[in-house]
């Protein structure tokens, strides 16, 4: 609360999430650039030469995919294992 007793003063709130976006903007920038060289991939049937930015993303959005997945489907069980008693 602010001295006044009326609601507190949230004006630095966003400050620090600000500094933060542009810290995490600049080490983006910065990590695709270091990685811009070009790979040779085996695309399980096809062999083609992409920068390795792609890779990287292609294997993160995969890897979060089957995250997702399996903790959607744990929770699943976890919820009909509670309504059977277990």
């Amino acid at each position: 609360m602010s001295r006044d007793g009326g609601p507190p003063d949230q004006r630095g709130d966003g400050t620090w999430k600000a500094v933060l976006g542009i810290a995490a903007g600049i080490l983006l920038v910065w990590f695709i650039i270091a990685n811009s060289q070009q790979v040779e991939v085996t695309w399980w049937v096809v062999d083609t030469s992409t920068s390795l930015i792609v890779v990287i993303l292609v294997s993160a959005l995969l890897g979060a995919g089957v995250t997702y997945l399996i903790t959607r489907f744990r929770g699943r069980d976890r919820e009909t294992d509670t309504e059977h008693g277990s």
